[in-house]
């Protein structure tokens, strides 16, 4: 746990630390000076699930709670990527 800052400057200096925004900055700033290129977003797919999709996931999800708690196994290996 933190303690509390003692004094203006220390705690500009943790928020600051704490912000994403400035550890990105950072990051387009080493990558320029390292001549890094720039990494591709590969976190943005361009899937977008309907709502049948998601109903059906959630289905298989629910029912596989449902048989592990009463001790049976899992069918949703079948479904999903470990």
């Amino acid at each position: 746990m933190r303690r509390a800052p003692r004094s203006l400057e220390e705690w500009l200096y943790s928020k600051l630390l704490d912000s994403e925004s400035f550890h990105r900055f950072v990051g387009k700033i080493y990558r320029k000076v390292n001549n890094i290129k720039e990494p591709s977003s590969e976190w943005q797919s361009t899937f977008k699930p309907t709502s049948r999709q998601k109903f059906k996931a959630y289905r298989i999800l629910f029912w596989d709670e449902m048989r592990s708690t009463l001790g049976l196994p899992k069918k949703s290996s079948r479904f999903f990527k470990e």
